[in-house]
């Protein structure tokens, strides 16, 4: 896809009323954070929260997915600044 094609797309979600962007973010939102991309801008916006901040963050993914280890924890989240951070990712 050229990047004329993604800016008119990036122009065309900002300009929908607020309900139809929260819609479009419940299904597709997931899908675009699980790619490269996706990770490498978790991985950026988690830089610019603070120590509290993440915790809280954490605390919250930790009731939501109670059913997994903190190994299971760690290991995901591991996996996710791997591939954010691999060489050739930028």
């Amino acid at each position: 896809m050229d990047s004329a094609r993604v800016r008119s797309l990036a122009s065309e979600i900002l300009a929908l009323p607020d309900p139809e962007r929260q819609q479009l973010a419940r299904e597709v939102l997931p899908a675009l954070l699980g790619t490269r991309a996706g990770f490498e801008e978790i991985d950026e916006a988690l830089r610019d929260f603070s120590d509290d901040e993440l915790r809280a963050m954490i605390a919250r993914a930790r009731r939501r997915a109670s059913d997994l280890s903190e190994d299971e924890v760690a290991a995901i989240i591991a996996e996710g600044l791997r591939a954010a951070r691999a060489p050739g990712r930028r």
